[in-house]
């Protein structure tokens, strides 16, 4: 089967270390446009993060003006500056945050981003690339609508304060004492399917060749009609690629796509609509 559509994450895929598309991966994604391929940003960033990458206009419009974000959750054209879709976490997660007290937590609502502390800002910014002017600090967050919640504390201390709040899971990450709370549900696999079936008429994700480097990456890695692993990746992603790369992604689009892929029949996910 002829694959039609790419999907790419940013982070760890597209950017390199310094947050820029190098010319070679441009090049690249030139390739697969005159292939007839149409391409799409699959992130786990909001709007407000990729908006401060300053990735250049000559480079988005290699790009569908929609993008698949908020790993999932979230369906924005770049173009517009629209948010078509937005899967939010329950409105009782920030007042029950700042009832039990936790000093440091970011909320991202898609457009802003707020902290509730200095201390917040500075982990956050190092934590997701951007820059400290670009986080608002308040000590009155919005409830709503927030696409995340980032608590820079314990995580076991944050599922117990929110446990029997409906529609919200967690991502821990015990070593810098972080815990995002995101919507239940999020997932990159779910969001490419609702892009897919509402704006291209496509059935399923077996025409979609998926690139990604972490666990978010993961499902749509296994669910797409294939999926291609950076040669540096999360367990969860190499495991379920098709293939995972020895080199660099540039010199795969430039010398070597579509080697090695064969569309997979249609795999679902547990989330996808």
């Amino acid at each position: 089967m002829t694959f039609r559509y790419a999907a790419f994450d940013l982070d760890g895929t597209l950017l390199a270390a310094n947050l820029t598309v190098t010319d070679d991966t441009v090049a690249g994604l030139r390739r697969l446009r005159r292939l007839g391929i149409s391409l799409v940003v699959a992130s786990g960033r909001s709007p407000r993060l990729v908006t401060l990458l300053g990735l250049p206009s000559s480079l988005l419009a290699e790009f569908e003006p929609i993008m698949v974000l908020r790993d999932g959750d979230l369906l924005w054209n770049w173009r517009t500056d629209r948010i078509l879709v937005m899967r939010t976490v329950p409105p009782a997660v920030v007042p029950v945050l700042t009832a039990h007290r936790f000093p440091d937590f970011v909320v991202d609502t898609g457009r802003h981003i707020v902290a509730t502390s200095r201390r917040a800002v500075e982990q956050h910014s190092i934590c997701y690339h951007c820059p400290k002017w670009s986080i608002t600090v308040s000590d009155r967050p919005p409830a709503a609508p927030a696409a995340k919640v980032t608590v820079y504390a314990d995580p076991p201390d944050v599922i117990a304060a929110l446990r029997g709040i409906d529609g919200c899971t967690f991502s821990a990450t015990p070593h810098d004492r972080r815990c995002s709370v995101v919507p239940a549900g999020s997932c990159k696999t779910a969001g490419m399917t609702r892009l897919m079936a509402g704006f291209y008429r496509e059935r399923g994700l077996t025409r979609v060749v998926a690139f990604g480097d972490g666990g978010n990456d993961a499902c749509l890695l296994g669910c797409a009609g294939a999926g291609v692993a950076m040669a540096v990746a999360n367990p969860g992603a190499m495991k379920n690629a098709t293939i995972q790369l020895t080199g660099s992604l540039a010199d795969y689009l430039n010398d070597e796509f579509p080697d090695g892929l064969t569309a997979r029949k249609d795999r679902r996910c547990e989330h996808q609509p």
